[in-house]
């Protein structure tokens, strides 16, 4: 399911490229396919969270989504 966010990055991406504007249209491409990619892996921990039906949550499958989604390389401030 696409957010209207990633649509309309979708559909600019034709309007740029006929403008010449070809990078700035690869790079709201490769947007858009990260934020579906993000909003997959939220659904994704958000069903790992729901109890099963005996009132459990599966062990350790939150934690497992997670470290997977995290950034490659760690993250320096300032």
């Amino acid at each position: 399911m696409s957010t209207p966010l990633v649509t309309a990055l979708r559909e600019s991406c034709e309007y740029l490229r006929d403008g010449g504007y070809h990078q700035t249209a690869q790079l709201m491409t490769v947007a858009a396919d990260e934020i579906e990619l993000l909003n997959n892996q939220v659904r994704a921990l958000e069903a790992a969270r729901q109890p099963t039906a005996d009132g459990r949550r599966p062990a350790g499958t939150p934690r497992r989504l997670a470290r997977a989604a995290r950034p490659a390389t760690p993250f320096i401030g300032r």
